[in-house]
């Protein structure tokens, strides 16, 4: 059975949100996925990666000197993660909380990519904002 539980494009109106199980090739696809990402997608990141590939597979793995990483800064992209969190209650107990963090993909590649590769984090979704996507302009 395929859990397509990850597998969404959400937009508010500031960022477009993509489930961290789709593959670029799944977002060409979609129809509520925006056409410029698309157009980025097929005419730029698709000549650093395989567009099988899932985004959070292609973010663990990602070249902070590539061109992608590159357009990934200029779309403003933020990666949510989720991990583990151990916390102090009353009477010195001691309990495990989920921490849901936004990051910036610089951020993502410097502090937090390394423990999602040791399975100590987990990534939620990636998002882009709207904003950024309008005004990016490649030649």
């Amino acid at each position: 059975m395929q859990n397509d539980n990850f597998k969404y494009v959400i937009q508010d109106t500031g960022n477009v949100y993509f489930g961290r199980e789709l593959t670029y090739t799944e977002i060409l696809e979609r129809e509520d996925a925006p056409f410029k990402f698309k157009s980025i997608i097929t005419g730029h990141i698709a000549k650093d990666t395989d567009l099988n590939q899932k985004i959070y597979e292609h973010l663990i793995t990602l070249d902070p000197d590539s061109f992608t990483y590159k357009i990934f800064e200029q779309l403003k992209l933020s990666v949510r993660v989720c991990y583990k969190k151990q916390k102090k209650g009353f009477g010195g107990r001691v309990k495990e909380k989920w921490v849901h963090e936004a990051c910036p993909v610089k951020r993502f590649c410097g502090e937090y990519r390394e423990q999602v590769k040791a399975q100590q984090m987990i990534i939620e979704d990636i998002s882009i904002s709207k904003l950024a996507l309008m005004i990016l302009n490649i030649v």
